[in-house]
């Protein structure tokens, strides 16, 4: 199944009864990338009340990674309605933080949980998403005469290179959308190129 993916990061705000909620909202890929952006979420806005988040890595129908945190909102409150709103948008390998602002109005756990998917689907309206297309990745060995058409053929199947290794032949890594492999693997094996690290 294929899904959304952010291509850049936004940050929105919304406010409800004076508390302040800003909403940075992006792409990530994995949980380490996430935890820094954290970081820098909260040194930006370092007397903020809270900075709830929600994680989605991978496939929204079938995650690798889905976590929510509401820190130090009432349990369930904040984190988890950002994440349901996630997956419930089909967007995968994204992150939102959203920052509170105590405005001195409580506004209940209803209230909150209304609050935090207002913030994240403010920021959803204005992120701009594109379709994750999977990737193949492996590496293919030619001799020096061949690596002008290999870079040929990796180009007619929308795919990239890496960094060549020159030794006695040429090694380089390759990329390229997994719906276009098994044509180029078939032109590169008819052409004696060699595959290597097939995965």
């Amino acid at each position: 199944m294929s899904y959304q993916i952010p291509s850049s990061p936004v940050v929105s705000e919304t406010e409800e009864k004076k508390s302040r909620f800003i909403c940075w909202l992006g792409p990530v890929e994995d949980k380490t990338a996430f935890l820094h952006q954290l970081d820098t979420v909260r040194s930006e806005y370092p007397d903020a009340s809270h900075h709830c988040t929600a994680l989605v890595i991978g496939n929204p129908s079938n995650p690798e990674v889905m976590q929510a945190d509401d820190d130090g909102e009432p349990g369930g409150s904040a984190g988890r309605p950002m994440l349901e709103l996630l997956l419930k948008q089909g967007v995968g390998n994204v992150g939102a933080i959203v920052t509170r602002y105590f405005g001195g109005t409580k506004l209940g756990v209803g209230g909150l949980m209304r609050a935090y998917r207002g913030a994240v689907g403010a920021a959803l309206q204005d992120v701009p998403l594109q379709p994750f297309i999977p990737l193949h990745q492996t590496s293919v060995c030619c001799d020096f005469a061949q690596e002008a058409r290999l870079r040929f053929l990796l180009g007619r199947h929308q795919g990239s290179c890496g960094q060549a290794d020159y030794a006695s032949k040429v090694t380089m890594p390759i990329s390229l959308p997994l719906d276009q492999w098994s044509q180029l693997q078939t032109q590169l094996l008819a052409e004696n190129f060699q595959v290597l690290d097939d995965h």
